[in-house]
């Protein structure tokens, strides 16, 4: 018996357990000294069958080979005893999960534990979909359609929706296809969708989300930003827009010097500053009412002592709009943040 296995040998191995098609895509790929190892391991398993305890390591290092062995998996459609044993396993799994799944999403949470069964399938039904969809947004459509197979059928439509929305076409189609991964693949895709779904222990809000990237966003040279936001406004063009909406701030006016200052306050409107100057620090209202002349200072202070009682979304969507105009001539590089 073997008791460590090379790395060819694990390929081999791993194809061995795939079958013949796969294997014969996989040699394509290969040339010279690597594709001589391997066909010298698959021969030895032919003489020597792979014991068990090396079918094991093989799979325990599955995830080292995951994205090759979805690239290559046996295309044959299922066998008729397949198909049966698909037909006796799936309803019976899917009308528990149906009967205990709850579809109401909430818009923040943090997910409790389940209490696991030690059934993959069971306790994949038993996450929230979030979840799911998050230890699948970065896997091959293949995979993910595998797992989606497994899930209650609300539950996958409320995975699937969770999914990225470039995500969601490739996926959909895979479910359409006929299922060719044998029964071991799929036992360890779905044991990996588990541990990574318990691995999601709180929902992120669209809005952290689009932050976090405004914020990375921010750190870097204008240069750098737009081929990276028109690349993706390609994929998600809302999201682009949102991410580009918060790249500036209101209070990055005090970043401003003073002749782009008057730039700025040149493109705004009276109303919308009055607003937005409620309730700010003392040293911004000094800093803008600085740079303005002395008429148009006096009207801003005269307009701002009647215009008390703006509620707290008429003066952040006043602060918003500035922020826009600030957002356009940086971009035009008319101003400079420093």
């Amino acid at each position: 018996m073997k008791m460590m296995l090379t790395r060819p040998e694990r390929l081999a191995l791993l194809l061995h357990l795939m079958g013949d098609e796969a294997t014969e895509m996989a040699r394509q790929d290969l040339s010279g000294e690597a594709l001589d190892e391997l066909d010298q391991a698959l021969k030895d398993f032919e003489s020597y069958p792979p014991s068990q305890e090396e079918v094991d390591m093989v799979l325990g290092d599955f995830e080292d080979y995951f994205h090759m062995a979805l690239q290559t998996v046996d295309k044959k459609d299922p066998t008729p005893e397949d198909e049966q044993q698909q037909d006796d396993d799936g309803p019976k799994i899917l009308q528990i999960a149906e009967e205990s799944f709850d579809v109401e999403i909430e818009p923040t949470k943090r997910f409790t534990p389940p209490k696991l069964t030690g059934d993959t399938v069971r306790d994949l039904n038993l996450m929230h979909p979030y979840q799911v969809a998050q230890a699948l947004k970065n896997e091959n459509p293949v995979a993910t359609a595998i797992v989606l197979r497994k899930l209650a059928n609300e539950h996958a439509a409320k995975t699937l929706e969770f999914l990225p929305e470039v995500v969601r076409p490739n996926v959909f189609l895979q479910l359409a296809q006929p299922l060719s991964v044998s029964p071991l693949i799929q036992e360890r895709i779905l044991a990996k969708a588990l541990q990574l779904s318990l691995q999601v222990e709180e929902r992120e809000t669209e809005q952290e989300t689009t932050s976090q990237m405004a914020n990375l966003m921010r750190s870097l040279p204008r240069a750098l930003r737009k081929p990276m936001l028109d690349e993706l406004e390609k994929r998600d063009s809302d999201l682009a827009e949102t991410v580009r909406n918060q790249l500036y701030r209101f209070e990055d006016i005090e970043k401003l010097g003073d002749r782009d200052l008057q730039k700025l306050l040149g493109q705004c409107q009276t109303d919308a500053l009055v607003c937005a100057l409620q309730q700010v620090d003392e040293s911004l209202l000094t800093f803008i009412l600085s740079n303005m002349s002395k008429r148009a200072k006096e009207s801003l202070q005269e307009e701002m002592e009647f215009k008390t009682n703006a509620t707290e979304e008429e003066i952040m969507e006043a602060r918003g709009s500035i922020a826009k105009i600030l957002a356009g001539l940086c971009e035009a590089g008319e101003v400079k943040i420093d």
